[in-house]
């Protein structure tokens, strides 16, 4: 016979062995190219979904100076920087040009008009009436005034329509030749600006948009401004830390160019805030995936030495023959790696493109890498290969020894307990460098995290040493064993102990696999669990509540505001609790801060799951004293004013009243005006029609009046109509002085003054300013300018929706505070919604928005969109690792099969019946499954002890330091994938005891009798 055909029959005799190795590479191949592709997906995926949720100031970067007096030159130089330095990594600029508000006069009066120039906006915007001031026949009716097309929210304030003419102050004229609205005012090119939401700025309204050529001679501050955007739907990861290194150095450039000036030059924006965060969830994502891909490895090649080394055995007779005849190692060697190179390539081929087909399916839309697939594929074969190529190279060139079959695979004891110890030495190395840091993701120097190669192997590498010793410490225990059963009367317990005892090589491979597998799979539910609750904990401290709705363009209080005197969501179906938020920057000295501020008493209702304390804690009385709460009987509000001025002085005083709403949100509400020269007298306003309605004090505002100065205005005798008993102290400290130059001034309550305020502090800031709960500091709101003396009143790990850098107080508190010290109040930007169901509600909301907002659930804020695929991974890493266990269970039961089949024979000439036989081979596997279970779990939930809790927290990128990680397993998908492998590892158990009890039952061959 030649050799081919020689080599033909030897693979077709072992037709099963080899088709199980096939399986196996289909299964590395298939598994890791759906494992890893997934991963690189998710990445890609999850960045792409963050910068398209980016809003406002977080999804750009700006950079703005005066407008120069050579536009064109200064235009050109910025062009040229930018071009060279951010559009090349995946990011577009656009340019325009901004006046603050200019003095101007329209048919109600004056105001301050604030003038933009961008070519873009009629691309993002709609026209509500008129046409853009470009076009020919608006020129044409501009008739040497100027054509301005007015944000319709600004028009409708202002009484303007199209046709009217407005006067600048500096001479000349604007037509209004239309009026605008933004498409999405939380768009990242419109910078998240508050004109462009609701038309109205500090001191002004618009923008009114005009051609660039009409603001080079406007009497007023002129800003250029350069925008950067990013395509969400073309990034990459590569491409996102490029633009991230590239941001910084843009400022410097721009200054270094003559043209463009220096003076003023700032930048602006929390795009690169956005992609930190974003990056440093990626660096998560690569922290997570080598566990899924290292535990399929793993277990797949240790099931394809098992496979390799049943080969080696069954052929073991033929390869003696072979031998003797003249055949050489080589050749032997050869045709094993032609067998595996026939079947293996097209089942690794097969593998990948099922792995491809099956991301396709279940996540549709994303990009996939073929290379991974091929890389996959090929370092399935090439496993497989070098395993049963070399398993073939030992078995031709073993001495042929009786009984040296009983133990299939046996190596050198030296050699294996050298691998042990090294193993076990990585290990050790790779957990201590894991626990030094206390993540595998390690801070450069550039502040960016990086993955740590040895720490990010130590879940791994800790649960593969934890099996080698555990499976190297099972020899002697099976010794024990079988001493324990030879003292006790009968074949069954003294059999099956000793079988283990003496072919405990010939388990070992299938018990390594079994216990990996379910450790990985223990380490996995543990990982899972104690992530899952962390990431809640985060996201409820990110988002504040079950959902969040930011409102665009609300930064001060300056008139009547709807929504602080009635929940807008009250008829939203599904909310359970609401309640009103300002979140704001503070600087305390030069160091940046946030401060939230919330009706703290609320915050359990409508911040579930942030630990805030259930009667407002520390703040609570804060809260309680804010104001001078209004009986619910009262329907008006009396009191008295007194105005002396020069005589002759024109002008009128125009009365508000300022009232907190159940939540503590303020507003201005008008309550009446007295002329000047009138001396003052009685008003009287009515009281809106509200809960909770608490008085914080009047203002007193002078127009109309040019060049007047000194005007005394005095507010007093407030009281209640129907007046009520007790009557609230509504006492003001009413000496008030206005003028032409500082027109407004505000009687606060009498009762509260010079009080500071009480705040919490997140305990990271509280360590950072080195404050203490008592002592007293300062702090200055950038939107209204209040400077703050504030007291700690409290230190917590951290703050809702500021982390542990935050401050937190009393929305009607500070509100209060604000007001009292004369200066911008501020209005709450946020409404913290509590909901069982936050994605219907949140869907409902933006389905009927009828305002500019913002709306993001928990979900939105959690790193489950990137963390999530990876979990996923994991699972499906341990699951496949069960896969290979089973088929290492199954290589063994064959082994034993053949190598014990004699055995069989002699046991029933012995006297021993087929089914005590079976029972026997039943126990023998039922010991080393239920050992290899019971050790998996100990040692997965060992490993998770040192490494889990650290991997949570590493996967939720940028939770406070200080928020706790638990322990927790996830024990439903434990569970469910535990006991399918164990019903698995029992049929094949049972399948292989009743072949025992076939083949002790059949008539023996006389060969098998001698």
């Amino acid at each position: 016979m030649g050799s081919a055909r020689t080599s033909f029959a030897r693979a077709a005799a072992r037709a099963g062995v080899l088709g199980s190795i096939a399986a196996v590479v289909f299964l590395l191949a298939g598994l890791g190219t759906a494992v890893v592709d997934s991963l690189a997906g998710a990445s890609v995926g999850g960045l792409r979904s963050g910068l398209a949720a980016a809003s406002g100031i977080d999804g750009a970067a700006r950079w703005q100076i005066r407008l120069s007096s050579d536009p064109a030159a200064q235009a050109d130089a910025a062009a040229s920087v930018l071009d060279r330095m951010i559009v090349p990594h995946g990011a577009s600029w656009s340019r325009s040009v901004e006046t603050a508000p200019v003095d101007a006069t329209g048919p109600a009066g004056p105001f301050g008009a604030v003038l933009l120039a961008d070519d873009g906006v009629a691309d993002r915007s709609q026209l509500v009436s008129g046409s853009w001031p470009t076009e020919p026949q608006a020129v044409a009716d501009a008739d040497g005034a100027l054509p301005a097309t007015l944000h319709a929210e600004a028009a409708a304030a202002l009484g303007l329509e199209p046709g009217d003419l407005v006067e600048l102050g500096g001479g000349g004229r604007l037509l209004v030749v239309g009026t605008w609205l933004p498409l999405d005012p939380n768009e990242p090119v419109w910078f998240g600006e508050p004109a462009v939401a609701t038309g109205l700025v500090d001191d002004g309204a618009g923008p009114f948009l005009v051609p660039e050529e009409a603001l080079l001679d406007v009497p007023a501050a002129t800003d250029v401004r350069w925008t950067a955007l990013v395509d969400a739907g073309t990034m990459t990861p590569e491409v996102a830390r490029t633009l991230r290194a590239a941001l910084p150095n843009v400022e410097p450039a721009l200054r270094a160019q003559e043209a463009i000036g220096a003076d003023g030059l700032s930048a602006l924006g929390a795009l690169d805030a956005t992609l930190d965060r974003l990056l440093a969830g990626l660096g998560a994502v690569r922290a997570i995936a080598p566990l899924p891909v290292l535990l399929l490895a793993f277990a797949g090649f240790a099931a394809l030495a098992r496979l390799a080394a049943l080969l080696g055995a069954s052929r073991r007779g033929e390869t003696v023959l072979l031998r003797a005849r003249g055949a050489s190692a080589t050749r032997l060697t050869r045709d094993a790696a032609a067998e595996v190179l026939v079947l293996g390539v097209p089942a690794a081929t097969l593998g990948a493109a099922a792995g491809l087909a099956l991301l396709v399916l279940l996540r549709p839309g994303e990009a996939r890498d073929v290379a991974i697939a091929w890389v996959a594929a090929s370092v399935a074969v090439v496993g497989a290969l070098v395993l049963v190529a070399g398993q073939a190279w030992r078995e031709s060139r073993r001495p042929v020894v009786r009984g040296s079959g009983d133990e299939v695979g046996r190596m050198p004891r030296t050699l294996v307990a050298g691998g042990v110890v090294l193993v076990a030495v990585v290990a050790a190395v790779s957990l201590w460098q894991f626990r030094l840091y206390g993540s595998p993701l390690v801070p450069t120097v550039s502040g960016a995290l990086e993955i740590d190669p040895i720490a990010v192997l130590a879940p791994v590498l800790v649960l593969l040493a934890l099996s080698l010793a555990a499976v190297g410490l099972s020899r002697p225990i099976d010794l024990l064993l079988e001493r324990a059963a030879a003292a006790r009367p009968g074949l069954t317990p003294a059999l099956p102990m000793r079988q283990l005892a003496r072919r405990a090589a010939l388990y070992a491979s299938a018990s390594l696999v079994s216990i990996l597998a379910v450790a990985g799979l223990t380490l996995a539910a543990a990982f899972a669990g104690a992530w899952q609750d962390f990431d809640r904990a985060a996201a409820a401290v990110t988002t504040g509540g079950d959902v969040q709705v930011a409102f665009a363009g609300r930064d001060v209080v300056r008139g009547d505001d709807p929504f602080a005197l009635g929940d807008p969501f009250a008829g939203v179906e599904g909310i359970t609790a609401s309640g009103p938020v300002y979140r704001g920057e503070i600087r305390i000295g030069s160091d940046r801060s946030t401060i939230v501020a919330a009706p703290v008493a609320q915050l359990p209702a409508i911040a579930p799951g942030t630990h805030a304390a259930a009667d407002g804690g520390a703040l609570a009385e804060s809260a309680a004293t804010a104001g001078v709460e209004i009986p619910g009987g009262a329907v008006a509000l009396e009191y008295v004013a007194r105005v002396a001025a020069p005589p002759r002085t024109p002008g009128t005083v125009s009365i508000s009243a300022w009232l907190l709403g159940d939540g503590g949100a303020a507003t201005r509400l008008p309550a009446g005006s007295f002329a000047v020269e009138s001396g003052g007298g009685t008003g009287r306003f009515e009281l809106p029609d509200a809960a909770g309605l608490r008085f914080l004090g009047l203002e007193a505002t002078l127009t109309g009046a040019q060049g007047a100065d000194d005007v005394r205005v005095s507010l007093g005798d407030v009281a209640l109509d129907p007046a009520t008993d007790p009557a609230p102290d509504l006492q003001l400290d009413g000496e008030l002085t206005v003028s032409s130059a500082d027109p407004s001034d505000r009687a606060p309550l009498a009762a509260g003054a010079d009080i500071g305020l009480p705040v919490t502090l997140g305990s990271a800031l509280a360590a950072r300013i080195q404050a203490r709960v008592g002592d007293e500091f300062s702090f200055r709101i950038l939107s209204g300018g209040a400077e703050v003396d504030a007291v700690v009143a409290d230190i917590v790990p951290a703050v809702p929706a500021a982390g542990g850098d935050g401050v937190l107080a009393d929305l009607g508190a500070l509100e209060q505070y604000a007001f009292s010290a004369d200066a911008g109040v501020p209005q709450y930007g946020q409404r913290w919604l509590a909901t069982s169901d936050p994605a219907v509600v949140a869907a409902e909301l933006e389905r009927d928005r009828q305002v500019a907002m913002t709306v993001t659930t928990r979900q939105l804020a959690s790193s489950a969109m990137l963390i999530g695929p990876a979990v996923t991974a994991l699972w499906a890493g341990a699951v496949g690792a069960l896969v290979f266990a089973l088929i290492a269970i199954i290589a063994l039961v064959a082994a034993l099969r053949t190598a014990r089949l004699g055995e069989v024979s002699v046991l029933r000439v012995l006297g021993m019946p087929a089914r005590a036989q079976a029972r026997a081979r039943l126990a023998e596997l039922s010991v080393t499954l239920g050992t290899a279970v019971v050790v998996g779990v100990a040692v997965g939930l060992l490993t998770a002890l040192v490494t889990a809790r650290e991997l949570a927290r590493a996967a939720v990128a940028g939770a406070p330091e200080v928020l706790p990680v638990g322990f927790a397993v996830d024990w439903l998908p434990w569970a469910t994938a535990l006991v399918a492998f164990l019903v698995a590892a029992v049929t094949i158990g049972a399948v292989a005891s009743n072949a025992v009890r076939r083949d002790a039952s059949r008539p023996a061959r006389p060969e098998e009798e001698r």
